[in-house]
């Protein structure tokens, strides 16, 4: 590490690793700095899409798609909170910034097909497929010493596409895999989603001569009349930043306080790396940056058990909620949202009844019977194993019994259990609609389950009762100000000269009050060459 760089970047993450391959290829003297030894951040751990409309992938497909359809998807996915100037940028970056990486970091790309976007069938300019794209599997020898320096997804099968997942029967049934597949990608090393796309853009940006860092804290930035000019690490070293300093953290999912106040709802934990813990505004506020929030769901999660992550308790997300045979209830025993839907269940866990001053929907249980026990693998217990003690997971022999051990009242869940069941004999749900999305039925189903991916009767005794977690996976509702270029922004709406922002630092102004998968990973690439671009120019 030299004294003195053109930029210097903060985080280790997808934003981080693209901004510095895209700096020097702009012909910047570059300094990634990492708080930990790995790199790959929260993309790492993800399913690695990349939301892309109107891409050249598309077109060599012959799918009908454009920009333009793309914009007024995320209009209506906003709900008034995405900005129209922030809309228009990503997508009509959005392509290019794709064919710019595919080419410099040599990034092998994939359509999943016939992935949907959430709202397809409900939004008229969703798209049915196309729109997600991922990485092929890629070969982890590429990286040479560095792969151990790469982050590894805990939480997703990172040896199998999406496509391999699926022609295997879904995740509910990994117990039931044949895994000659999955053996030969772990002989090869071969990695595939978030790791896949991660470890793509680590082995580019090691190629691109940019110094990159690990185990280096940053304290403060530097700032010179005003202008972000370089760092202050936490050993005493300092490195100046002639043409300007990129923040690219990630979120704050590992500060409670800022969870508590920022997600509003007390307690949740995260699935993402113990590291994302808000440097991002610790950093910049001196400087005099603006934050701004919108709505984002929450996800259920569960302890993981005997794992740990850089030695903390490590949180999954919970995806068997929308499997068949089970369902989600409040505190009065009643359902309150389509469980195949984690947007649907994040938003209803956060409503408040102003009249009890209480939250509605939280805390919650999930309900599921012994044909759910028998059929399906989930978080990591499979048909076979017992359920963890530290679950806490209650049982009965009858809904009412099951009632009791709940505390909820059983005239209720009771009714609200034969409705369910009667209507997955009709296999409509008509209080949620439950599985009636397609991305819900391909993403979150039981691909054998026969009538339906997503709606299954709980009928079956035993049945059983746990009571979820709240989880962040580092996609935030608050995040630093920034222009379309990723400028940080004062509270006068000015670009605080030589700072940048990019990932989950920075507010995502392209979506506002929704989320659509993909897109955090996307806008990460296209705000770090943007956002170098800005820099190179001076």
């Amino acid at each position: 590490m030299k004294s003195a760089y053109d930029v210097v970047v903060i985080g280790g993450g997808l934003a981080g690793l693209a901004a510095v391959t895209a700096a020097r290829d702009l012909g910047l003297t570059a300094l990634l700095l990492e708080k930990t030894e790995r790199f790959g951040g929260v993309t790492a751990y993800s399913a690695g899409q990349l939301w892309v409309p109107g891409s050249s992938l598309e077109r060599d497909r012959g799918i009908e798609d454009s920009a333009d359809a793309g914009a007024r998807y995320l209009e209506r996915l906003g709900m008034g909170f995405a900005e129209a100037e922030h809309v228009r940028a990503y997508v009509d970056r959005a392509d290019a910034t794709l064919t710019y990486f595919q080419k410099l970091a040599n990034m092998q790309l994939r359509i999943v097909d016939g992935l949907p976007d959430y709202y397809y069938g409900e939004f008229p300019d969703a798209r049915p497929e196309g729109r997600l794209i991922e990485v092929d599997p890629y070969a982890g020898s590429r990286l040479g010493d560095w792969r151990e320096r790469l982050r590894v997804s805990p939480h997703v099968q990172y040896r199998l596409t999406h496509e391999d997942m699926w022609a295997l029967g879904g995740i509910a049934r990994s117990h039931t895999w044949d895994r000659t597949l999955i053996d030969a990608r772990e002989a090869e090393d071969a990695l595939c989603m978030g790791t896949g796309l991660a470890a793509t853009l680590l082995e580019a940006a090691i190629a691109s001569g940019a110094d990159l860092v690990g185990s280096a804290v940053v304290d403060e930035l530097l700032a010179d009349e005003g202008r972000a000019s370089g760092v202050l690490l936490a050993d005493g070293r300092r490195v100046d930043a002639h043409r300007g300093v990129l923040i690219a953290t990630g979120a704050y999912d590992w500060d409670p306080r800022a969870m508590r106040g920022f997600e509003g709802i007390p307690g949740p934990e995260s699935a993402a790396p113990p590291a994302v813990a808000g440097d991002h505004f610790r950093l910049a506020q001196p400087l005099g940056a603006r934050i701004v929030s919108e709505p984002k769901p929450m996800r259920l999660g569960y302890r993981v058990i005997g794992r740990t992550d850089d030695g903390r308790e490590m949180t999954g997300i919970f995806r068997a909620v929308s499997y068949p045979f089970s369902i989600i209830v409040n505190e009065q025993g009643v359902r309150f949202c389509d469980e195949s839907f984690y947007p649907a269940i994040g938003h209803a866990l956060k409503h408040i009844d102003g009249r009890r001053q209480a939250y509605e929907n939280w805390p919650c249980w999930w309900i599921f019977d012994s044909r759910f026990r028998r059929e399906y693998s989930f978080s990591g217990v499979t048909p076979a194993m017992d359920l963890p003690a530290e679950w806490g997971v209650v049982s009965a022999p009858t809904i009412e019994a099951l009632a009791v051990e709940m505390g909820v009242d059983a005239a209720a869940f009771a009714d609200q259990v034969a409705r369910y069941n009667a209507d997955c004999e009709r296999g409509v749900d008509t209080q949620f609609g439950r599985g009636g999305r397609l991305y819900s039925q391909v993403s979150y189903g039981d691909h054998g389950a026969g009538a339906h991916p997503n709606l299954g009767p709980v009928a079956e005794g035993p049945f059983y009762a746990m009571r979820p977690r709240l989880v962040g996976t580092g996609i935030p509702t608050t995040g630093l100000d920034t222009d379309t270029t990723g400028r940080v922004l004062d509270h006068a709406g000015q670009a605080i000269p030589g700072l940048y922002a990019a990932g989950n630092s920075s507010a995502m102004l392209e979506v506002g009050g929704g989320y659509q998968s993909g897109i955090a990973n996307m806008r990460s690439l296209i705000i770090a060459k943007s956002s170098m671009e800005a820099a190179a120019a001076g």
